[in-house]
This record gives structure tokens, C-alpha cells and sequence, in this order.
């Protein structure tokens, strides 16, 4: 499995088998920082691993604010974006709603779904840039979200759309 680190952003390969624990301790390859497996539990997973045949590749969306990566796939199909300490990314700003808008994976498709006050500025590789307001949009290609403001695809304040190979 691919886990990425917190702390640098590297993407580990992570064999199942390594997994033993509630709080598994299996450090970053890069950094050396502990990575964290979020919503998963050590036995269910490894029951889960034990009794699947090995998939093809799925596709992933990636989120990637400074130090924060998120994987949206089928096993964490909803991120929320927002000044809210709760949300999978925060961000801190006061153009930013609580909960400003979702990435969310829907029928095989990514949708970003804004739900502020000021609107989420997106900009797509091959598009142009547009604020969504009130509504959801599907991303399509790598690029980069602004909540609440205007980003380009240079910007240390935007957060980066990536499409992965998930395995």
C-alpha cells in the first residue's frame, strides 16, 4: 500500500504485512517520521488483505496543502477543506468558511463541492481559472484550489490537485 508521510510528503510503499497494532510504528523512508494510518484498523485490515485477491490499479486523487497530503480514494472518499480544526485540511484564513468545501468521490468521479461564503477559486491544467460557488464541480485534471481566494499553479497558498496510481 502507498502511504505518504505527513511530515515531507514522500511516498512510501508499505507492505500490509507490517501493519501489527493499533498505532502501527513503521517510520518515513525519507524523513524518518512515524506515518500515520489514519481510519484504519490493523485487523480489519490485515483480514481484508488476507481474504481479497491482489486489484488492479485504482486511481487516487491527491490533496496537497504545504505539509498536508490527502488521498481521496475508495476507502477515504470524502475530504473537507475549511478553517475548522476538525477538517482533513485547514487552512487558516479569514476568507475561509468553517467548512469550506468537499472533495468528494462519487461514482468513479472526483466532485469539489464549495459550500462558503466567498466562494473556492479552482484552476485546472488546460482551463481556466473560476471561483464555484454554491455548487460542485468535477475535477478533471491536476491543478490547484484556492478557498476563499485567487491561486495560481505557483502558489504557496493553494492546495495542489494530483491524479495517482493508488498501488
Amino acid at each position: 500500500m502507498i502511504v505518504y508521510c505527513e511530515e515531507c510528503g514522500f511516498k512510501n510503499i508499505v507492505d500490509e504485512k507490517r501493519i501489527q497494532g493499533k498505532k502501527p510504528q513503521i517510520p518515513c523512508e525519507k524523513c524518518g517520521d512515524f506515518l500515520r494510518f489514519y481510519g484504519l484498523k490493523a485487523k480489519a485490515l490485515k483480514k481484508a488483505a488476507a481474504s481479497k485477491p491482489a486489484k488492479r490499479p485504482d486511481t487516487g486523487l491527491i490533496l496537497k496543502y504545504g505539509k498536508v497530503v490527502v488521498m481521496v480514494n475508495a476507502s477515504h472518499p470524502r475530504v473537507e477543506i475549511g478553517r475548522q480544526k476538525s477538517n482533513d485540511i485547514q487552512v487558516i484564513n479569514n476568507r475561509v468558511s468553517r467548512i469550506h468545501a468537499t472533495v468528494e468521490l462519487k461514482d468513479g468521479k472526483y466532485f469539489l463541492t464549495d459550500q462558503s461564503s466567498n466562494g473556492t477559486y479552482l484552476l485546472m491544467e488546460g482551463s481556466q481559472g473560476a471561483t464555484v460557488k454554491n455548487e460542485a464541480v468535477v475535477l478533471t485534471a491536476k491543478g490547484v484550489i484556492g478557498p476563499g481566494y485567487k491561486v495560481d499553479l505557483k502558489s504557496p497558498d493553494a492546495i495542489h490537485i494530483l491524479f495517482e496510481n493508488q498501488f
